[in-house]
């Protein structure tokens, strides 16, 4: 072929430009800032499509006329026609564009930004869960970067969702797409990979690496030339890829959820029913393979309300509103669970059976009976399969639509297999509880009532403070043992009263009810163990009233319950502490003289036994309190006195804090600031050591009413805030709002004083 014009090849035009130019390839590769070998290649038709950038420099370097430059760009753009003479059509095997694609804004700038590179081979491994939208997503953005790539789009399914395709095959499919005849190609798969790369060299291509097995599958099929460019996408983390930049692809947001419903109902059908659509999409999981289908099903059914779906989704079956053959939500998880092994596909259906956001390793290592180590190899293979999220060093999540498919994977374990399973998890919460309560509290009711075993076997706390922290961690999980189905009873009924403690010190009002009404559902024929949980639901249900401003008949009612059990039982010191626990609960709702008669009966129970100093301090703190609220503020300090000497004796701290906390109050309400400042900054620095969040709080709150009294605002301001914090961390509602109200009152004064 002549050199003419119009049918001049690039490396040609450029090598005559250079020659005209009067410089060596050495000389034009250092103005350009290319190297040597580059211009070579370019010359020598190596690498016939080079960028657009490259081609502005070497036009730059050789002072080119805007007719010869844009010559030189025609040129660099020109496809060469094949032997027969006709124009070359490159392969374009991607799937075709996604019709509805939303959101993963950041996911697609990231890749098409590393697409953009040009000075070394590129390769995107895209990681996730079934259906949350790998391969649209990499599909999508190699038809945004489509013209980039001119000589070609190549794609393999890789099947690692079921049998892997051989990697011989692989690369035979992909030598074929480059012109290699079938009867070519290499037996011999590292032969066929390097003639592959060679195949690709000075070729612009990329290639779509789809559903890959794992990094085996997928190192002898990637390219080895700058220009060229591989998405791969694959369920697990495919971390020994060489070079990868690794994207994790999670669930949609919510907007986004939205969006991809809208585009298949219509966005006026989304807008007429918005509480309802983010329900259905909260119900997916805002997977987008769910909101698909459910998108689907609804555009199928114009006729039915969002809500009605949404109300479906909201059934335990949900999956099979999610089901569509080979395409549903169910099956497209089974293809990641059926390539475990065995005993993984196992721990995978037990995993899914606590109701809870996340689980720890220590819960799953019993789960599972395994060594903490051997459950946490275990947990990070799930995690590399993308079954399991880990949120954090020794946590792990569970999207709620593979919870809800590990369940049904678990009705195939037997009964009794899944029972034990979850009874070594719940002994861990009951053992971690009984220990728990024996740091803040000795000697009581519920020592005597429950076995000392039920502690062993748990962790080691160094304070109360540690093991509160503990439980806070597993705070879902204690709750969600009232809702897991096949917990023995009597675990249940031994979890509850060991949480005593706790609860009191972190106000979970709602999730104590929850609990206490549970245990009481199993409690039967132990008439003691009634009449604990009895009164701890009415205590909960007290708190839950005064904080929501609800009816406290019911919560009265329990607490009655419970001390007539005691006293059918004639159990006077379950009786006593009984008592001080209604007396408080009559203190909160303003029944003082009401309460003062429980106070004094209680008092007069526990000074008959003499036995219990615990519970008599305990009266003595009730009592003073009581006689403080009605004015009476000699006979409350007395009682206060009596009580804080009974605690240090006893080295009850917990009980110490709460009384010198009271103390302060009382002091504060007589005007005695010093005396109020000194109580309360012994019991706060107390409570904090203790972990006493609730004693904290209400400890930060009367400094902050001192200070507001003393007209010290900005001391006031600084500790209410502190307090607000706390408070909103511990989820104790009625303290934020009464700390708010001195708050505001704080910062009205400190701006007057501006």
């Amino acid at each position: 072929m002549g050199e003419g014009r119009m049918d001049i090849s690039f490396g040609a035009l450029l090598r005559r430009h250079r020659k005209a130019a009067g410089l060596t390839q050495e000389a034009l590769a250092e103005r350009a800032g290319l190297s040597g070998q580059a211009v070579g290649a370019l010359e020598r038709g190596d690498r016939r499509f080079p960028y657009r950038d490259t081609v502005d420099r070497l036009a730059e370097a050789l002072r080119l006329t805007d007719a010869h430059r844009a010559e030189l760009v025609a040129a660099a753009a020109r496809r060469p026609g094949p032997r027969g003479g006709s124009a070359e059509q490159p392969p374009r095997q991607f799937p075709p564009p996604v019709a509805h694609f939303t959101g993963r804004a950041a996911e697609v700038d990231a890749i098409v930004r590393l697409l953009d590179r040009s000075s070394t081979v590129v390769v995107s491994a895209i990681a996730g869960m079934g259906g949350v939208g790998k391969t649209a997503l990499a599909t999508h953005v190699g038809h945004r970067v489509a013209d980039r790539f001119p000589d070609g789009l190549l794609h393999v399914d890789l099947g690692g969702g079921g049998t892997p395709l051989p990697v011989r095959e692989a690369l035979a499919r992909l030598l074929r797409s480059v012109g290699v005849v079938a009867d070519e190609v290499p037996a011999d798969s590292a032969e066929a990979s390097a003639r592959f790369r060679s195949g690709l060299a000075g070729r612009r291509v990329l290639l779509l690496l789809d559903d890959a097995a794992d990094a085996d599958q997928v190192r002898p099929l990637l390219p080895g030339s700058p220009g060229c460019a591989a998405i791969v996408t694959s369920r697990h983390a495919l971390d020994t890829l060489p070079q990868a930049h690794h994207v994790r692809l999670d669930v949609l947001t919510e907007q986004e959820a939205l969006s991809l419903l809208a585009a298949s109902v219509g966005a006026e059908r989304v807008d007429a029913e918005r509480a309802a659509a983010a329900e259905a999409v909260r119900l997916c999981g805002k997977l987008p393979l769910a909101v698909h289908l459910v998108g689907a099903r609804l555009a199928a059914r114009p006729e039915w309300p969002i809500a009605h779906l949404a109300g479906k989704l909201a059934d335990r079956h949900r999956l099979d509103e999610l089901e569509r053959g080979d395409l549903g939500v169910r099956a497209s998880f089974a293809v990641s669970v059926d390539q475990l092994e065995r005993s993984d596909a196992t721990a995978f259906a037990l995993l899914g059976l606590p109701d809870a956001p996340d689980i720890s390793l220590p819960v799953a290592a019993r789960l599972l009976d395994l060594p903490e180590r051997d459950a946490e190899r275990l947990l990070e293979r799930l995690a590399d399969a993308h079954l399991l999220d880990a949120a954090e060093p020794g946590r792990y999540r569970m999207h709620d639509l593979l919870r809800d498919y590990a369940r049904e994977r678990a009705a195939a374990i037997p009964e009794a297999d899944r029972v034990r399973a979850l009874t070594r998890a719940v002994d861990l919460f009951v053992a971690a509880a009984w220990r728990s309560l024996a740091l803040v509290t000795t000697g009581g009711v519920r020592q005597a009532w429950g076995d000392p075993a039920w502690a062993e076997g748990g962790p080691d706390f160094a304070d109360s403070a540690e093991a509160f922290g503990w439980l806070d961690d597993h705070r879902h999980h204690l709750v969600g043992v009232t809702r897991t189905p096949g917990v023995p009873p009597e675990r249940l009924l031994r979890l509850a009263p060991g949480l005593f403690g706790f609860y009191l010190s972190r106000g979970h009002w709602l999730d104590w009810s929850l609990l206490s009404r549970a245990a009481l559902d199993v409690a039967g024929d132990d008439r003691v163990a009634r009449a604990i949980v009895r009164q701890d639901l009415g205590l909960a249900l007290v708190d839950l009233a005064r904080a929501w401003s609800g009816d406290p008949r019911e919560a009265f009612g329990q607490l009655a319950g419970s001390l007539a059990e005691f006293r059918a039982l004639g159990h006077d010191r379950g009786a006593a502490g009984c008592l001080i626990n209604t007396a408080q609960a009559l203190e909160m709702f303003g029944r003082l003289e009401e309460a003062i008669a429980k106070g004094e009966e209680s008092f007069a129970l526990h000074r008959r036994l003499g036995d219990n100093p615990a519970g008599e301090a305990s009266a003595h703190e009730y009592l003073g309190s009581l006689y403080d609220r009605t004015g009476q503020t000699a006979k409350s300090l007395r009682h206060y006195r009596i009580c804080l000497r009974l605690n240090e004796d006893a080295g009850h701290e917990r009980g110490s804090a709460s009384v010198l906390r009271r103390i302060g109050v009382a002091h504060r309400r007589a005007g005695r600031r010093g005396a109020a400042l000194n109580a309360l900054h012994r019991a706060e620095a107390l409570s904090r050591r203790l972990g006493d969040h609730v004693g904290e709080v209400a400890c930060l709150e009367e400094l902050g009413k001192l200070h507001l009294d003393g007209h010290d605002y900005a001391e006031a301001v600084r500790v209410l805030r502190d307090g607000a914090a706390l408070a909103e961390r511990s989820g104790d509602r009625r303290r934020q709002e009464s700390i708010r109200e001195c708050l505001d009152a704080a910062l009205s004064g400190a701006e007057r004083l501006r």
